[in-house]
Parts: structure tokens; sequence; C-alpha cells
């Protein structure tokens, strides 16, 4: 027999094999635990995942007048809306800063049998500087017209 056949792989190449296949397992580990993902209120309301015991991530939008919370308590009830369908959502914590009714959150726990999301973690969107548009007085003084927003028309311009 040479000496050729009974060669051993090289070190630095079984290393880096098993480098790669760590790596690979690690990113789809993370991309099963959730990563950033989430599913829309219909999406959840609808899915089979929902309803199992895993832990999920809803985003939708506070429906204004739902929001209920007792003074002094740190539980805060709410429903979220996004498209057709709604949700409940429970939460017992400290809410959000940015939390209002209107504003999109995300918001993280298990499905109960009732529907009744039972959130343990809670983000709330930060309302863009830029939402509101022009503001009126910004508005006025370009000579923008009220009604329409159109820029002012004739000569200069």
């Amino acid at each position: 027999m040479s000496q050729e056949a009974t060669r051993k792989p090289p070190v630095r190449l079984v290393l880096g094999l098993l480098f790669g296949v760590g790596a690979f397992y690690m990113l789809v580990m993370s991309m099963m635990d959730g990563g950033t993902y989430f599913l829309t209120v219909d999406e959840a309301v609808a899915s089979e995942a929902a309803s199992s015991d895993r832990p999920i991530r809803v985003k939708g939008n506070v429906m204004p007048g739902t929001y209920q919370h007792e003074e002094g308590s740190t539980i805060h009830r709410f429903d979220i809306q996004g498209g057709a369908e709604k949700m409940s959502v429970y939460f017992d914590g400290p809410i959000p800063d940015v939390f209002a009714e209107g504003r999109e959150v995300i918001a993280e726990g298990k499905l109960g049998a009732d529907g009744v999301l039972m959130a343990t973690e809670l983000t709330a969107k930060c309302p863009s500087k830029y939402e509101g548009g022009i503001p009126d007085h910004q508005r006025e003084a370009m000579g923008m017209d009220e009604k329409t927003g159109a820029p002012p028309t004739g000569a200069g311009y």
C-alpha cells in the first residue's frame, strides 16, 4: 500500500468543516427561535402555531377605547387589531413609555384557550416625527394650500 492512500485529511480542513457545520446549526436554531419574526393579528388568529403551547410574537395597533389599567397595578388589558381580526392582550408588567392607543405594538407571549394573548413582553413603536406631515404653521409660512397641501403657484416658483 502506498503512503498516499492512507494519508489523513489535513487538520485545518476538518476544523474548518466543523466550524462551518456549527455556524450553520446556530443560524438555523436562531431562526427557529423567532429572531425578530412576528405574526400579524390576522395571521395569529388563523395560525395553528398560535394554538400551540409555544410563545408567539404578534404585531398590531392598540384599538382606541380598549385600554384598561387600574391605578397602582401592573396589569394592563387592551385589544390590538391588524387587518380584519382583533386580539385581546393581557400584560402584567411595566408598560413602555411610548405606549398609546392607536400605536403599533408587538406583544410576545402564549395564546390562551380563550383567545387572549398572555403577554410576557411588550414593545411599542416610537412615533415618527414625520408622521403628521407638514405642521400647519409651516404650511402657512410656505404658502401651501390648506386643503390639498399643494405648493403655491405663480411667479417666483
